[in-house]
């Protein structure tokens, strides 16, 4: 019977790539994580999440802009692994997500809890070089329903036809 040697670190490893964040700056949820990183979960997004492509051209991308507790997509585009993925607070340089590898063509799902401005550093696989994108993220604007000249809070359905004072 042949047997074949495994050291005990790597013997319980997950295979899934490990996330580490800190829950002042960024709301992760590690287990949709996972599952989209197997491939399980569709390739769409939530209509109201926020995209943000990892790709090798990150020096011809602006300042990218996202509401505060907005979702956030980190999507990998490319036929590479993007390592060592890690988001900065900018202003006190304090490392609020690290991510050792995001596969090709899949992505991570996570919310930025603190307005200010952040730096997203990750290297391609078989690249030397370290990519960053800016980030920006802001209050949004309070939503404005506008109410229409006709409404008076006396006209409710709820006292029937005949409840005019």
């Amino acid at each position: 019977m042949l047997r074949r040697y495994i050291p005990m670190e790597k013997g319980f490893q997950s295979p899934i790539p490990q996330f580490s964040h800190d829950p002042n700056f960024i709301a992760f949820r590690s287990w949709t994580t996972v599952l989209s990183l197997e491939g399980t979960l569709p390739g769409e997004n939530r209509a109201d999440s926020n995209v943000l492509f990892l790709n090798e051209n990150a020096k011809e991308c602006g300042i990218e802009r996202f509401p505060v507790r907005g979702p956030v997509c980190l999507r990998n585009p490319t036929r590479f692994a993007h390592l060592n993925i890690t988001i900065v607070e900018a202003r006190s340089r304090k490392e609020v997500f690290l991510g050792r590898e995001l596969p090709a063509g899949r992505f991570l799902h996570l919310e930025f809890l603190q307005v200010g401005s952040y730096t997203l550093y990750y290297s391609p696989a078989f690249s030397p070089v370290t990519l960053h994108r800016e980030i920006r993220v802001f209050i949004p604007a309070p939503l404005r329903r506008s109410v229409p000249r006709n409404f008076h809070p006396r006209l409710s359905p709820l006292g029937g036809i005949n409840s005019f004072p």
